[in-house]
């Protein structure tokens, strides 16, 4: 079997995502593509999109909430006719074009704007190939009612109910989470961990993930728990690939021994069973990793969007914690690192929720 992944450059999750479904489909001896669906409206297009997503989502965060609840009230943003979609039918010839010449087997999308691209192809010229769409948020993102794909994989089955009223048909419904990285559902133990990543193993460690876009005031988060927490409690906090950041903490906080800044982390999985407690914002894929290690949350939500969807979800299942100010969440992370029950009574509750690897289930979809 042959299949093509379209994703989009707004943010890592959706690209990580896509490797995760790939990992699985070369495991089962299966080959697979993964493309920029914008690519095939125009590469300026694309890089508009990425570009102007990142800045809004990084500098602007309230506007781009704005445009987000926009979209929720105003259905008819996401109509064929609207400026949206018009948009994205001038690539729909040439993706069509790819498919057919690619020979695929079935296309899965990780994005929104390609399952758009992929159902006005299938209701105008329709391709004998398996489709799919991916949700990776905790929510029916809006114009869900316009897709029609074969299948719609959604991250719970709590959520089937929220997904069918937003318009999806209920026998397209697969409810097996959202795919993630095949390494992380192998843990460490956390003492274990420890030792790998160059920690006390008697320490308690707070790990601080900013994302690819690197929203929030982690900044003045990390300046507070470094004069808050004793010697023995240690943080670590991922910068990704945001390099101004990581050089202004690392000047920042070089003379705080307990505080380690890091940029690209290379096994996030060994980090995070290293971890007593994670700190990040509730984008879709962080939570869900986090999910999978069991590792309890603080959530910060600075964006809004489709990620307050996501902290809601895990906040009301037991498994994250979320406050306002800066000095809020400190004071948080630092009372949950001292309270070992809460954490494991959280670390309990995001094991209940635990699935088998969603890559797999949807892989087996596609071949079935």
């Amino acid at each position: 079997m042959k299949v093509l992944i379209l994703s989009c450059n707004t943010g890592g999750g959706h690209n990580s995502c896509a490797r995760a479904i790939g990992t699985e489909l070369q495991r089962r001896g299966h080959t697979y593509e993964t493309d920029d669906a914008l690519l095939y409206v125009s590469k300026g297009t694309s890089r508009f999109v990425s570009n102007w997503h990142v800045r809004f989502y990084r500098y602007f965060p309230k506007l781009y909430n704005k445009g987000y609840q926009y979209a929720e009230e105003h259905p008819a943003s996401f109509d064929e006719s609207s400026a949206a979609c018009r948009i994205l039918q001038r690539g729909c010839k040439r993706l069509r074009a790819a498919i057919v010449q690619g020979g695929y087997d079935a296309v899965v999308c990780v994005h929104l704007f390609p399952a758009l691209m992929l159902t006005f192809i299938q209701r105008q010229q329709p391709l004998p190939v398996r489709t799919m769409f991916i949700a990776t948020d905790y929510t029916a993102s809006p114009s869900c009612d316009r897709m029609q794909l074969d299948t719609c994989v959604i991250p719970d089955a709590s959520l089937r109910a929220e997904f069918e009223k937003n318009g999806v048909r209920p026998e397209t419904i697969l409810p097996c989470g959202i795919p993630v990285r095949e390494e992380l559902y192998t843990c460490l133990p956390n003492r274990e961990a420890k030792l790998a990543v160059g920690l006390e193993p008697s320490h308690r460690h707070l790990v601080m993930m900013t994302g690819s876009m690197g929203c929030g005031p982690m900044e003045r988060i990390t300046e507070l728990l470094a004069n808050s927490l004793p010697p023995e409690y240690d943080v670590t906090v991922a910068c990704s690939s945001n390099r101004q950041l990581l050089r202004r903490m690392e000047r920042r906080f070089a003379d705080k021994p307990n505080i380690h800044i890091r940029g690209f982390i290379s096994n996030v999985s060994v980090l995070m069973d290293s971890a007593d407690l994670f700190l990040t914002k509730p984008g879709g894929i962080s939570t869900t990793e986090a999910m999978v290690k069991g590792l309890p949350m603080v959530l910060v939500n600075v964006v809004g969007g489709c990620e307050t969807p996501n902290l809601n979800f895990f906040v009301s299942h037991g498994g994250a914690a979320t406050a306002g100010t800066p000095e809020d969440i400190a004071a948080l992370c630092k009372e949950l690192l001292e309270n070992d029950e809460e954490r494991l009574i959280m670390r309990q509750s995001l094991l209940a929720m635990k699935q088998l690897p969603a890559a797999q289930a949807i892989c087996g979809r596609l071949e079935g």
